[in-house]
């Protein structure tokens, strides 16, 4: 055990001397950015108190739904429209869930069914047959097929819900098939979002819980901003890099790049495939990149930065990844900007053979560390506590703290920041990532324990194995939601 003051760092695997350790810091709970320049540290708090970001903006002034349903369960459709429409109690975890007041209450804007004689559609039985039969790949082009006729009309919807019945299931996941990735694949092309509906969510018993999560996915994915974050520099940017490696009917491997950049507020989410033409691994059968096909991916998401900002260039780019910097990738990111520019290459690692400890007057507290704490352990790693105790954010009591996970029982585990290329302390490195964090907007849930650089990135790379097809254009992230 390695005690430095009243935290308790236990690696499973390497003991590290108590002397090699500085001491640990804690980085205060990221604020987020609402309505009027409103702040909380709450995100459902926020919403219901201030409303969202882009309320009062003027492009958003009403959100219309397109419904598709298997044969026979119209009315399931219906009854998820009617319950985001008005309040529902909460059952589950009523120190972080609030009621939910119905969704115009919420999102300060009207939802309603868009065009009924266009935009409600009733699947083919044939779908039916696919799927009874197993034969999920035709399935799949049935109903890609059936959406593709919505295009003609997407101007008169925001979103389409989509009611897959459970005898479906089946497809979802077979045989290396994902039947949503496929279809967020190939919908992406033709700018149709979605939102897949089974009946799982019909039967969950908190429907504040489901109507929270489904509400704030649709205002997501209908162009709304929900939140921002707040008191970041406004003159960095982060890129997130994945891979997709898939093996084609030649059994080839391919690699293609996966990148996405946040602005410093943590939105402006834009994704971009690259094929690698070749491919290279490490030993571990990690892919990387060339210093050549690393430039072409950083130019790249560097256009699509400055074209959202005048031209503009950030005065630093910091690129999160989940696997080691190569030495071919760190001279390929530095010739990528001008001198002027700051580059941080950041490999963040989810999985790691530690857990922190907090002690409380020499006994183990029951609370686990405190979210934000950061532990440096040698010149270029240290250890990040994304989950944790979340102090002071208890919507039934303001001053007990919440930990999102504490029904599971477990002591978080720490993220392992390896820095590549950078300068200073770990502060400002620390605090992006605690803060992009909470910038999934396709959840309900406080935060997540990876920044969304990397859960996005690795999420659309997952999708690009469907369709290789869409690499080399840019998509916006909802479509991928």
């Amino acid at each position: 055990m390695i005690n430095t003051d009243n935290v308790i760092t236990v690696p499973q695997a390497t003991l590290i001397k108590e002397s090699a350790l500085s001491g640990y810091k804690e980085i205060p709970e990221p604020e987020l950015l609402f309505a009027d320049g409103k702040t909380d540290k709450h995100p459902l708090r926020g919403l219901l108190e201030y409303g969202p970001y882009s309320a009062g903006l003027g492009y958003l002034n009403n959100v219309k739904i397109a419904f598709m349903v298997a044969k026979g369960h119209g009315d399931k459709l219906s009854q998820i429209y009617k319950e985001l429409k008005k309040p529902a109690k909460v059952s589950d975890t009523p120190q972080y869930y609030p009621e939910y007041p119905g969704f115009e209450s919420v999102f300060r804007t009207p939802v309603s069914i868009a065009d009924k004689d266009r935009c409600i559609i009733e699947l083919p039985d044939l779908l039916d047959d696919y799927a009874q039969q197993g034969d999920y790949q035709n399935l799949a082009e049935a109903l890609f097929s059936t959406i593709g006729k919505l295009k003609e009309h997407r101007s008169s919807f925001d979103v389409l819900f989509l009611f897959l019945p459970d005898e479906w299931d089946q497809c979802f996941v077979k045989e290396g098939f994902n039947l949503h990735d496929y279809l967020k694949a190939y919908c992406a092309p033709i700018g149709v979002p979605f939102q897949i509906i089974k009946d799982s969510s019909l039967k969950r018993k908190c429907r504040a819980n489901v109507m929270w999560g489904l509400s704030l996915a649709l205002y997501a994915k209908a162009s709304g901003v929900p939140w921002k974050l707040n008191n970041l520099s406004s003159d960095v940017a982060y890129i997130g890099i994945s891979y997709a490696v898939k093996t084609n009917k030649e059994n080839n491997e391919y690699c293609t790049c996966c990148s996405q950049i946040f602005e410093s507020d943590g939105t402006g989410f834009e994704f971009v495939a690259y094929d690698t033409k070749t491919q290279f691994v490490d030993r571990q059968k990690n892919p990387f990149l060339t210093t050549e096909a690393m430039q072409s991916v950083l130019t790249r998401s560097l256009q699509i930065y400055q074209r959202n900002n005048f031209g503009k260039t950030p005065k630093k780019i910091i690129i999160h990844k989940n696997t080691h910097f190569t030495q071919d990738e760190i001279l390929g990111a530095l010739d990528s900007f001008n001198d002027g520019t700051e580059i941080e290459l950041v490999q963040i690692v989810e999985r790691t053979p530690f857990v922190g400890i907090k002690y409380k007057n020499k006994q183990a507290d029951i609370f686990p560390v405190t979210r934000g704490t950061y532990l440096p352990i040698s010149d270029n790693e240290a250890l990040l506590w994304t989950q944790g105790l979340v102090p002071r954010i208890s919507l039934k009591n303001p001053n007990y703290g919440v930990y999102k996970d504490f029904a599971l029982k477990k002591t978080p585990s720490p993220l392992l920041i390896r820095r590549f290329s950078g300068k200073g302390g770990w502060h400002d490195t620390c605090q992006g990532i605690l803060g992009l964090t909470k910038m999934d907007w396709n959840n309900n849930t406080l935060h997540k324990k990876l920044p969304v650089t990397l859960g996005y990135s690795s999420r659309f790379a997952q999708i690009v194995k469907q369709n290789p097809n869409i690499i080399d254009e840019q998509y916006n992230f909802r479509y991928f939601m």
